[in-house]
Formats: structure tokens, C-alpha cells, sequence
């Protein structure tokens, strides 16, 4: 019988081949590599090219100067702070308003599209003019804390801190999306509902739950504010802090062999926090329980 209901539900087979095309998805594959790859070579070719031949000493130059390593550090802890940040306080909430509040996600929908509508440099000189000046309403809203942080010595105008909550603020559509999909896409309430009944509370589940499941959308989340952060050129401009984008900018204005260097050398690291983060997802510990748990609740 069960035999008989397989063979029923197995499809029709056809005769007509299933493979056409002529490789086309294969040509399509190779175009697009092409157009990554090769602006990338020209880059390089061009950063070792010297009008003499090819040579590492434009390498050499970047390896040794002082303001490399310290802007690459620099803007390397920015983007670490920044990432942490975002993830710490979007997913808990996205989590909540999943749970407990689904008639508010229309509204963190569109909080999380207004970074998107404000230019950086509109958030720069905001940001600023709200912590550098005796703002009234700013400073009753925030129960004094303006004041007493804006003062010395806890002056925070044109320091890292502000820059870091001014990357939260920007990558929040890029933190909040993914997130928020991978919610949606699991059964957030059936399986925070049945690990209460089993006497887990609010915080164990939605570490031991929840956070492995939607864990390849935190992955995704923290690689898009790292990437921002890494990148950003117009906050850290305006607010004066020295990093890796300043430094490439202002090479490229002096030396374009060199500023072609360190154009390479930032894919180089952006392309190996990458493939770091794809190995976590592959090989992160529990994933497969993780899913086979999901199934099970699901089933029930």
C-alpha cells in the first residue's frame, strides 16, 4: 500500500530532455565574473606598475606608513563597535515587536527606512548641533544626561562614541531587514510559546531558541554594518576622526599607484570577513539541531 501511494505521488516522467540552453546560465555566470574581475586586475596591475616595470614597492610604502595601521585600527574598532551594537539592540526588539507587539511593525518599518531619507551629512551637523550646544528641549527630554555628557571631560562631539551611535543610526535598514525576514520565516510564536511551557524564560529562550535560528540572518545583519561602517567617508569626515576611507582619499589625492594598493588591500579584508562569516554559518555548532528542532514544533 505504501509502496502503491509513492508510486502515486511520484511525478510523470518526461521524455522530452530537461536540459536546454546551450550552457547560456554558464555564459551568463562567466560575463558577470569577468566584470568583477577584471576592474580589480587593472586595479592591481595599475597600483604595481611604477612606468618602470612591475614591483612591490608600492606595498612596501603602505606596509610602512604609520597612518596605515593606525586608521586601518581605528576604523576596524569603529566597525567591530558599531556591529555589536546594532545587533545587540535590534534583535532582542525585532524579536519583541515579532512577539508582543505585531500592530507596531509598520512603524519600525518606517524607522527603519528613515536613515535612508537622511543624508549623512544632515545626521553629521544634527548630531553636533544637538551635543555641542545647551539644546533645551533635547536636554529636559533626556532627564539631563545631554548636559552632563556634553561638558568636560565627557565631552562626546567629534568622538568616537558619537560616530559609532551615528553608524548604528545608518545601518539600521541593513540591520533591521534580514533580521526581521528571518523571524518572520520561522515560526517565532509556536516555538517561544513552547519552550515557556516547558519552563524557559523570556531571555533563555530567545537566546537558545530563537537566536539559532535566525542566527544566518544575525551573521547577514553584522557583515552589512561592518561592511558600512568599514566604508562610511562622510560622517567620519565631518566629525573629524582620522579613518581608513579619510586615508585611502587622501592618498589617492597624493599617489594614485598607492591609493590603488590600499584599494586592493581593503577588498582583500572585506573579502575574507566574508568567507569568514559564510564558514561560522556553515559550521556553526547545533545548527542541525537547531533546524531539527524548529521541524519537530512545527510538526506539533
Amino acid at each position: 500500500m505504501a509502496q502503491a501511494v509513492r508510486d502515486i505521488n511520484l511525478p510523470a516522467r518526461k521524455d522530452t530532455p530537461t536540459r536546454r540552453g546551450f550552457g547560456v546560465d554558464k555564459i551568463v555566470l562567466t560575463l558577470v565574473f569577468l566584470y568583477l574581475i577584471i576592474p580589480l586586475g587593472a586595479t592591481l596591475v595599475f597600483g604595481l606598475s611604477t612606468g618602470n616595470g612591475i614591483n612591490l614597492s608600492t606595498y612596501n610604502q603602505v606596509f610602512t606608513d604609520a597612518d596605515f595601521s593606525h586608521t586601518l585600527l581605528v576604523s576596524l574598532g569603529l566597525a567591530l563597535a558599531s556591529t555589536l551594537l546594532t545587533v545587540l539592540l535590534v534583535t532582542p526588539t525585532a524579536y519583541w515587536i515579532q512577539l508582543r507587539l505585531p500592530r507596531a511593525r509598520p512603524l519600525m518599518d518606517f524607522l527603519a527606512l528613515v536613515p535612508f531619507a537622511v543624508p549623512a551629512i544632515v545626521m553629521a551637523f544634527g548630531l553636533i548641533e544637538v551635543y555641542g550646544t545647551g539644546n533645551t528641549l533635547v536636554n529636559i527630554l533626556s532627564l539631563g544626561l545631554v548636559p552632563l555628557f556634553s561638558n568636560q571631560p565627557f565631552n562626546i562631539v567629534n568622538t568616537p562614541p558619537l560616530l559609532v551611535c551615528a553608524y548604528v543610526i545608518v545601518s539600521l535598514p541593513f540591520v533591521y531587514r534580514p533580521i526581521d525576514n528571518n523571524l518572520r520565516a520561522i515560526n517565532t510564536k509556536v516555538l517561544s510559546e513552547a519552550a515557556y511551557s516547558l519552563g524557559s524564560g523570556w531571555w533563555r529562550t530567545f537566546l537558545t531558541i530563537i537566536i539559532p535560528n535566525i542566527l544566518p540572518g544575525v551573521i547577514s545583519a553584522a557583515l552589512l554594518t561592518f561592511s558600512t561602517a568599514m566604508g562610511e567617508f562622510t560622517l567620519a569626515s565631518l566629525f573629524g576622526i582620522y579613518t581608513f576611507p579619510i586615508y585611502l582619499n587622501a592618498t589617492g589625492q597624493n599617489d594614485a599607484h598607492k591609493a590603488a594598493s590600499l584599494t586592493i588591500l581593503s577588498f582583500i579584508l572585506t573579502l575574507i570577513c566574508v568567507l569568514g562569516i559564510i564558514l561560522l554559518v556553515r559550521i556553526r555548532p547545533g545548527s542541525r539541531g537547531s533546524e531539527d528542532r524548529l521541524d519537530i514544533v512545527a510538526a506539533k
